[in-house]
């Protein structure tokens, strides 16, 4: 959703502007709450489930590394 979609549903809701500074105030610690740094969300990840965060960080690893490579070569038979 856009800034503009936003208010434009604001316009058409009409809520008082003591209501809407409430709500506003509202969603928008709701997304800075829901904004946390990747590291925590690993951290957090290796908490909860530490083979299934050991396996994808493996998996990424591993796609990293050999990406690379392997663009280069699709490059090179084009």
């Amino acid at each position: 959703m856009t800034d503009e979609e936003l208010v434009d549903a604001w316009a058409m809701l009409e809520p008082a502007a003591r209501r809407r500074l409430s709500i506003d105030t509202r969603v928008f610690e709701w997304l800075d709450a829901r904004d946390t740094p990747i590291a925590r969300e690993w951290i957090g990840l290796f908490a909860d489930a530490p083979f299934a965060a050991l396996g994808l960080a493996t998996v990424s690893a591993v796609a990293i590394l050999t990406a690379t490579p392997l663009v280069w070569f699709v490059r090179a038979l084009m």
